[in-house]
């Protein structure tokens, strides 16, 4: 329990004293962050744990944003923006900013056509304003389905179980290796963020919400989450006044106070483009995660029922799921294949994406395809699956070693210099590409999963003895060309 402090400290013992003094500053930031004038001490209250799991949201996510918007730089840090975002009347009649929207290439290694993303990030004080309500939702969210059979299924997002990726994947093989003989059915679905029907993504609000209309703030942020405004970024340089091919404009953008003056805003705002469509939400917003996961509620529901009353497991993991069922016969495969894909046909926006769905037969160690009987292996969450061994995805150590060497070469390329002159320090090179650091790498995450998942991988084994070395070895390639 917490509580005020007594007049006289130095009466108690030092070690009492100073549990007290550190629960009584515990108190005051709760109370301070909750904007809280009740007498009563924290722990005698019923929100005790909403207010400290609110202190924890804000800690986590009080740094400022380093890219430069329409209004400048706020977050949830300092007082007078957490008193705005909890005064639900303000929220209500809140003028939000557009988003800045940029598209991302992503190369896929061994395919030749890249993948395209559209990104899209919001203003500073916008972006509290959604952590706020993203925080509420998540509250209630995870209220709902403690206890409940989606609280195992829904892994994506969560804040309340403590576990990543490589946890969950671990638990994922674990169910098939405990089984002698079993399906696994593995699916992505098509666009997740951008299909997502907004009146059933409403419906799914208020049911969570346990009314039916939103209240006025709540659906001042649903309404600018989906019918959302939107200025493209590279339309945005020129009207700045600069240029795309100057070297670094992205940087010296970000230097600036707002990426338009308030003039160039004004005079620009034709450019502004709003999503006129019934469904789709900006990916990359601090609430999209969240609304994602209260769109799949019933989803997750039926198929969570329908898995483990026979004795399975789902598991689904943002826009990826995962079902293990016990083996039947290649008859009732089909039967629960088409039963499961059914449902995704009847939550409105949800679409099976073809060519990353499959079936899986797992019997004694060994994987095979359902359709063509041949060997194969279970691709999920970065792991690679064979039936007995682990492996690091081969895409994401590749994905190393081409972004380190990359930036490895660069340095010796330059030798040693930047652009003006400066001696580079290859510290930094160490601390994105190599274990060990304050910083958690790529090294450090191959070295968790080693261990977590046994893993039983060469390439993994050498990327994890020799990286350093690797790295040193790159600079020196630089140097030579």
């Amino acid at each position: 329990m917490f509580m005020y402090l007594p007049a006289n400290l130095g009466m108690l013992p030092p070690v009492l004293a100073g549990m007290m003094h550190l629960r009584g500053k515990i108190m005051d930031r709760q109370k301070e962050y909750s904007n809280c004038i009740k007498e009563a001490a924290c722990g005698d209250c019923q929100s005790n744990g909403f207010c400290r799991a609110w202190v924890e949201f804000v800690l986590l996510h009080s740094h400022d944003k380093f890219y430069a918007h329409f209004d400048k730089r706020v977050s949830l840090a300092m007082p007078s923006i957490r008193k705005y975002v909890m005064e639900s009347q303000k929220i209500g009649i809140h003028s939000f900013y557009p988003f800045i929207h940029f598209t991302k290439t992503i190369s896929r290694f061994g395919k030749r056509k890249p993948k395209v993303r559209e990104l899209y990030y919001c203003s500073h004080l916008d972006r509290c304003v959604y952590q706020r309500y993203a925080f509420l939702l998540n509250q209630k969210y995870n209220e709902q389905v403690k206890g409940t059979v989606i609280d195992d299924a829904a892994i994506a997002y969560r804040d309340n179980l403590g576990r990543n990726n490589i946890d969950f994947a671990k638990a994922a093989f674990d169910a098939i290796k405990r089984k002698s003989s079993c399906i696994v059915i593995v699916g992505d679905f098509t666009d997740f963020f951008d299909s997502l029907d907004h009146q059933y993504l409403k419906t799914m609000l208020c049911s969570l919400l346990e009314v039916k209309k939103l209240p006025q703030d709540y659906f001042a942020v649903f309404k600018n989450i989906t019918r959302f405004a939107s200025w493209d970024w590279q339309i945005l340089v020129e009207q700045s006044g600069h240029s795309l091919t100057e070297r670094g404009i992205r940087t010296k953008l970000n230097k600036q106070d707002t990426i338009l003056s308030k003039a160039q805003f004004q005079q620009h705002k034709a450019s502004i483009k709003k999503n006129n469509l019934s469904r789709g939400i900006p990916q990359g917003s601090p609430i999209s995660a969240v609304l994602s996961n209260i769109y799949m509620l019933e989803f997750d529901k039926e198929i969570s029922d329908y898995v483990l009353q026979r004795n399975g497991v789902y598991m689904r993991y943002s826009d990826d799921f995962l079902i293990v069922l016990p083996y039947e016969s290649e008859q009732k495969t089909r039967e629960q294949e088409k039963l499961i894909f059914s449902q995704v046909d009847k939550i409105d926006g949800l679409d099976l994406q073809k060519e990353k769905t499959a079936v899986y037969i797992c019997n004694n160690g060994s994987i095979t395809e359902f359709s063509s009987k041949e060997l194969s292996s279970i691709d999920y969450l970065g792991f690679v699956f064979d039936g007995t061994n682990i492996k690091i995805r081969p895409k994401a150590i590749t994905k190393y070693y081409y972004r380190m060497r990359r930036k490895a070469r660069n340095i010796g390329r330059n030798d040693w210099q930047s652009p003006k002159g400066k001696r580079i320090s290859a510290q930094n090179l160490y601390n994105i590409y190599a274990g060990s650091g304050e910083q958690q790498t790529f090294i450090d995450y191959a070295k968790r999963a080693k261990q977590t998942l046994k893993i039983n991988d060469k390439e993994a084994d050498a990327l994890i003895k020799h990286h350093k070395r690797k790295i040193a070895h790159a600079i020196k390639s630089g140097q030579k060309k």
